[in-house]
């Protein structure tokens, strides 16, 4: 069995993991952007590689992440309908969303959708909790996800034909090869295609009909070793979506597109990477009477450029250094629907071009039994000026079953365009957002179980909001004061790994009598179990979300509504029939549970699919 789902930074298995593996043999590159041993980093970090998707049998990204701790994830419809995330209580637009470590396209009008980005390409996912804004900057106060889709030959050539169908229609296709193209060059390439004729996504009005998407995307890659020091990479992914709808608007198209090099220097004591991407993101929606030439096209594009540093000093010292430039843009052919005056008109969606140039350092020592951290940020943002970000971390080995981990981190978010200057609703004058994270970890490891505990606290000043009661409403800032628990528990019950956590979050508004911000539960809970039988290998997921509120425009003027608490169950089987083959197979709301995770938006009843996958 693959290491499912590892948990790192002084949280020695996985709270979350299936198979009890030392965290020193698994590497991370996310935390610092520089590859560095899962021990070394203090801060809870989850790794999910290929092999726990397929175990899985999962349909979607949200899917996939949605029993993580600290996550909480908001689906308006089925499969490929607008999802946000929310991480430690903290906004949607607050956790950093990366693929192959550079932000992508859609981080200039907020948080990427996460249902958007096809899961065939997923090759391994780094989940990072806390703030990292010393690292990256900007958007990093909730966290890190890290898509990575890089594949590479070295352990041998092979290719995967996967097909798969299911219930409401679904279908999928997909072929996925890596080859030796050489002794040193190896290439990648995925196509696939997946649709679905979805169900009734009720948003404020009532069109009975089902609301399908379908999607086509696919990524070409190459690595190449020039000796056994200097080696080169190139990448290009895209997809192009279509989703149904109901509301004033019933078509969604996103296309997006990115490209993204790298040359790369590794010596004995020093690493060096330098780094470049391109990447474009295009939202289209229209009423399907009118056609999609009737279509507001939001256009963004996003320019990063990157030198990144790692020196091994000695066993016991390392330090990273690095300077990155990026460029967002909003497109000239960006419009939007303006109702400031009553009666729609589409007008033009200007904003300028915004860069920001970062330098960074992050320095760790280790002395025995502690482990140390020190990392700072300089960021200057052409039109919020200079902003400076630190954090320091400790770790303790109490003995060899526990560990102690404390930190502190600052962070801080600039406002995004939409949130500036989307037509009839634009605000200039927002502030930064800017945050404070304290945070204090422990764990214990033994031979059978393992257990671990975060308690954190992250006070966030001038939070943007939206202040009106209209559904597209005039940002404002704010105050917030979040405090959470996350309580993870990892153990074995004969041949059954079972994985539960529960989080305790108190997302408070310092600025609407403390009351709890909008679709965050206060207390959410997950089990995972995984057993194998001969060559089967069966997971169950439990989901427990509680009481949330939302607003209900319904009436007029909108009113906070209190949404159900709800438990669902989920069912996955993989089966290896011989050295080729392998059949899967997959059961969502296995109760069929009904219930509303957004207020307009029921949750999917009962789902099924199976699949296969072939190795040519």
């Amino acid at each position: 069995m693959s290491k499912k789902l590892l948990a790192a930074a002084l949280l020695p298995t996985a709270a979350l993991a299936q198979s009890p593996v030392s965290t020193n043999e698994v590497m991370v590159v996310t935390a610092n952007r520089v590859e560095q041993p899962a021990a070394s980093v203090l801060a809870p970090t989850l790794i999910i590689d290929r092999s726990d998707i397929e175990a899985r049998q999962v349909q979607s990204l949200p899917d996939l992440l949605r029993t993580l701790p600290g996550v909480q994830l908001v689906s308006m419809g089925g499969r490929g309908h607008q999802s946000s995330l929310f991480m430690r209580g903290t906004n949607s637009n607050h956790s950093l969303i990366l693929i192959n470590g550079r932000q992508i396209a859609a981080m200039a009008v907020g948080t990427p959708d996460l249902s958007q980005i096809p899961l065939g390409l997923v090759e391994r996912v780094e989940y990072i909790r806390g703030p990292r804004a010393a690292v990256y900057g900007s958007d990093a106060i909730g966290g890190v996800i890290n898509i990575i889709t890089q594949t590479s030959a070295r352990q041998g050539s092979e290719t995967h034909l996967t097909g798969g169908a299911g219930s409401h229609g679904y279908g999928m296709g997909q072929l996925r090869t890596v080859q030796a193209l050489g002794e040193k060059t190896d290439g990648n390439l995925m196509l696939g295609y997946e649709k679905t004729d979805g169900v009734d996504v009720v948003a404020q009005t009532h069109q009975p009909d089902r609301d399908g998407f379908d999607t086509l995307n696919g990524q070409l890659g190459l690595n190449h070793d020039f000796n056994d020091q200097w080696s080169g990479e190139l990448n290009a992914l895209g997809w192009r979506n279509l989703a149904e709808t109901d509301g004033t608007t019933d078509q969604s198209r996103v296309s997006a597109k990115q490209f993204d090099g790298a040359l790369k220097y590794r010596g004995t004591a020093l690493t060096s990477r330098l780094e470049a991407s391109y990447g474009e993101h295009r939202l289209k929606t229209w009423l399907d009477a009118d056609g999609e030439g009737s279509g507001q096209p939001i256009h963004t594009g996003l320019t990063h450029l990157a030198w990144v540093n790692g020196w091994q000093a000695n066993d016991n010292l390392h330090l990273t250094a690095g300077a990155d430039w990026q460029q967002e843009q909003m497109k000239s052919d960006s419009r939007a629907e303006d109702w400031s005056s009553g009666s729609p008109a589409i007008v033009g969606f200007a904003a300028p071009d915004r860069d920001n140039t970062g330098l960074f350092a992050v320095g760790s020592y280790r002395w025995n039994p502690l482990l140390l951290e020190l990392s700072g940020r300089t960021d200057d943002n052409q039109q919020y000026g200079r902003h400076n970000t630190w954090s320091a971390a400790a770790g303790v080995d109490i003995d060899p079953h526990h560990k102690a981990r404390l930190s502190y981190g600052t962070g801080f978010k600039a406002p995004t365009f939409l949130d500036l200057y989307y037509p009839g609703y634009e605000n200039p004058n927002l502030k930064p957002e800017e945050s404070r994270n304290l945070e204090l970890g422990l764990s214990g490891q033994y031979s059978a179980w393992d257990w671990s505990v975060n308690l954190y606290r992250n006070r966030i000043e001038n939070l943007i909001r939206c202040q009106s009661a209209n559904a597209s409403c005039r940002p404002n800032n704010t105050d917030a004061d979040i405090h959470g628990m996350e309580l993870a528990l990892g153990l074995m019950t004969g041949p059954v790994r079972h994985d539960l956590s529960f989080d305790i979050t108190r997302a408070e508004d310092k600025n609407d009598a403390d009351r709890q911000l909008l679709r965050r539960a206060r207390n959410k809970g997950s089990w995972l179990a995984s057993v194998t039988t001969g060559p089967v290998e069966w997971s169950g997921e439990a989901l427990y979300v509680g009481k949330r509120y939302d607003n209900d425009f319904s009436s007029w003027p909108a009113t906070r509504r209190e949404l159900g608490s709800y438990t669902l169950f989920n069912l996955g089987a993989h089966y290896a029939v011989n050295e080729r083959l392998t059949l899967g197979g997959r059961v969502d709301n296995l109760l069929d549970r009904d219930y509303d995770e957004a207020v307009g938006y029921p949750g999917a009843g009962t789902e099924f699919r199976v699949t296969a996958d072939y190795r040519l």
